[in-house]
């Protein structure tokens, strides 16, 4: 049934919409109303509009409605909205891998909370990790709070269910011999190949490793940075996308990072000199060169970060660095070296692009100098003390 949908703010300011599917049989108007109280636009305000109309049957009920069926229409809302394709994809392996066999054929309004406790408690109990258990209910929970403010549920039973302690992971970075090694071989590698006019993907992904661990970057947004963000009069990079990848579609450019924000990372002299005899080497070997061409590019066309990122672990090889040294190592590896040479959080946080300090505080808090190297200095002056006889 063809249904139209007109919302409008109501004598209190907020969204609603009143549906007209004619009369019963005994002649009564049937006309079932909805609010939308969390909506802030009329935009937001039509979208749960329509997902609450395409669950009214022809009497005016919602009518019975399965879990997977909603999700799967939840993840497609917000990816018409702008999520994220990695975000879309891991909410869709939730649905798949983990809620389908086991509350996939569950009406939505019959879905308690102990039940949602019990299904997470198994999860964890066949080996899931409590921060994917997390991700999961996190997702739920939003996906919950999209169901009531539609009027297809009442309430959200996930509020009441109590989540895992997230496990906290130390950043894996670089120690000192193999970050002069790994620095090494991707200096000569890029150095050779611009003194001999070599130009293939290994140079290509071994700049973009380069140029992570230089500025701290995420491989997404290397291979995203473009001529024209190379500012070489004011020394800095400007990162404002990431390179996206979706099956059986080209890598592109979405403008904007994974913090949602821009930022200008400053570089050195000697970066400058690097950048710029890398791009005359590039320049020398794609047949038409612009100010939106990427700089990782065999052809001018985006290069997807999963094949940058496979090509430094084979460098990782070369160098037999622990298996656990990934490209976004290279990432956590600037991070560390600049806090151990004085960076302020605050400083690094732009730098990095986080959201906020917090989460470099949270990241690197084991990292940060100061309160335990004066304690040592402390202890240290003690000990000299006593053998010096002076208590």
């Amino acid at each position: 049934m063809n249904r139209s949908i007109k919302v409008r703010l109501n004598s209190n300011g907020i969204w609603c919409c009143r549906l007209y599917l004619g009369r019963n049989l005994n002649g009564k108007i049937i006309q079932p109303y909805a609010s939308f109280p969390t909506a802030k636009t009329q935009k937001e305000a039509e979208e749960l509009a329509t997902m609450w109309a395409s669950h009214i049957t022809s009497d005016g009920k919602v009518k019975s409605t399965q879990l997977t069926d909603l999700l799967l229409e939840y993840v497609s809302i917000k990816r018409r909205n702008g999520a994220s394709p990695n975000t879309t994809r891991q909410h869709e392996g939730f649905i798949r891998n983990h809620i389908n066999g086991r509350l996939g054929k569950e009406d939505v309004r019959s879905i308690t909370s102990s039940l949602f406790t019990s299904f997470e408690q198994d999860l964890l109990k066949k080996g899931l990790s409590r921060n994917s258990v997390i991700n999961l209910h996190q997702f739920l929970r939003g996906a919950y709070n999209y169901f009531v403010s539609a009027g297809i549920c009442d309430y959200n039973p996930l509020i009441n269910v109590a989540k895992p302690s997230r496990e906290v992971h130390e950043a894996v970075s670089i120690e000192e011999w193999g970050f002069a090694g790994i620095s090494t071989l991707i200096n000569s590698r890029i150095t050779t190949a611009i003194q001999e006019d070599e130009f293939n993907s290994r140079v290509v992904c071994a700049f973009a490793a380069w140029l992570s661990l230089v500025t701290g970057m995420r491989c997404g947004e290397v291979c995203a940075i473009r001529y024209s963000d190379v500012n070489m009069l004011y020394k800095h990079i400007h990162v404002s996308g990431t390179v996206i990848e979706e099956s059986y579609r080209k890598p592109y450019r979405r403008e904007s990072t994974k913090g949602k924000r821009s930022r200008n990372i400053a570089i050195t002299d000697s970066d400058i000199s690097f950048i710029s005899d890398y791009m005359k080497l590039q320049q020398a070997h794609i047949a038409f060169v612009e100010s939106s061409t990427p700089l990782i590019s065999l052809d001018g066309s985006y290069m997807r970060p999963t094949s940058v990122s496979r090509s430094f672990t084979r460098m990782r090889r070369t160098l037999q660095l622990p298996q656990g040294i990934t490209f976004h190592s290279l990432r956590h590896t600037h991070a560390s070296w600049c806090l151990a040479s004085g960076v302020d959080l605050k400083t690094l946080s732009e730098r990095l692009g986080h959201a906020d300090p917090a989460t470099t505080l949270r990241i690197y808090s084991h990292l940060l100098p100061g309160r335990d190297r004066g304690a040592a200095e402390a202890f240290g002056d003690a000990l000299r003390t006593i053998e010096q006889g002076a208590f």
